[in-house]
């Protein structure tokens, strides 16, 4: 078998790819999983808020103009702080990796 010198990407191929179906769907996939492993987590934070709002953890994904992308939100009030002082969707990354 020879050696490949030179490996050019088909630029409309590898864009169609970004943008397809089956990407939108793993990232989705994986926008759950951050938000059920963090989940809990912010419940437990937030029980004593003081806000009677539940905590919502929101994962979505969209198709964008270039790509396809993927996002998990803490609908809450104290949510921003709750994340600046434990970090738990950035704990949850891991959980994404699947």
């Amino acid at each position: 078998m020879g050696v490949i010198e030179r490996f050019q990407i088909n630029s409309r191929g590898a864009a169609a790819l970004l943008k397809s179906e089956g990407v939108r769907a793993d990232l989705e996939r994986r926008a759950q999983a951050v938000a059920d492993w963090a989940g809990p987590y912010f419940e437990e934070a937030l029980a004593d808020s003081g806000t009677p709002e539940p905590v919502r953890i929101v994962a979505d994904s969209y198709i964008g103009r270039t790509r396809a992308g993927a996002t998990a939100i803490a609908v809450h009030p104290g949510s921003l702080r709750v994340e600046q002082d434990h970090g738990y969707f950035r704990g949850a990354m891991s959980a994404a990796a699947d």
